[in-house]
């Protein structure tokens, strides 16, 4: 009996075996991975022409902005020097009842004629301007003479003419106000205004 035990216990265990095995078979196998197609070398060469381009456009926009940054800080530099040279005008004086140019007046003169020759596109007004003494009318024909003198002046250094325009102030406004040598000499003069 022991042999019929034995026998049915090999029997059971080599069923369970084989339904296990069975069992086993039949589990679904695992879909392989399927990985996506990398670019195609057409791909490849276009994205690398794009990145190209790209490096190219934003270099090209760094370059215009560093021009334009340049050309406005020296239109800047420009208009200051301009500025400049235009403070740097010197008053032209002249002697009592006079409208020659005397040593320090042809200094001035020529330091003035010296800007205006780099500046050939200024226009220039000459005032001409008197102290209080003398009548009205005296005045203004005194001022006159003393601006077409600073005019020919500048004419003779060879600036063009019609650069100039001449007027005459007379006392009408003077640079200082007062009622002696101090102040009159500060009014006879002929002064530069750019316009």
């Amino acid at each position: 009996m022991k042999n019929k035990n034995l026998s049915r216990i090999i029997l059971w265990a080599g069923i369970v075996l084989l339904i296990g095995l069975l069992i086993a078979g039949c589990a679904q196998k695992p879909e392989p991975v399927v990985e996506p197609p990398g670019p195609t070398p057409e791909e490849l060469e276009q994205a690398r022409q794009d990145s190209i381009q790209a490096a190219e456009e934003a270099m090209l926009a760094a370059q215009q902005a560093a021009a334009k940054k340049a050309a406005m800080e020296a239109e800047q530099a420009l208009l200051a020097a301009e500025q400049a040279a235009k403070s740097s005008l010197q008053v032209i004086f002249f002697d009592f009842d006079r409208y020659n140019l005397r040593s320090d007046a042809r200094t001035a003169a020529d330091f003035d004629a010296g800007v205006l020759s780099k500046y050939g596109d200024w226009q220039v007004l000459i005032e001409g301007h008197c102290d209080e003494r003398g009548t009205d009318e005296y005045n203004l024909a005194l001022g006159e003479r003393r601006a077409n003198t600073v005019k020919d002046f500048f004419i003779n250094y060879g600036l063009d003419a019609p650069r100039f325009t001449t007027v005459s102030y007379g006392e009408e406004r003077p640079a200082t106000m007062g009622h002696g040598e101090d102040a009159w000499s500060q009014n006879r003069r002929a002064v530069l205004v750019i316009r």
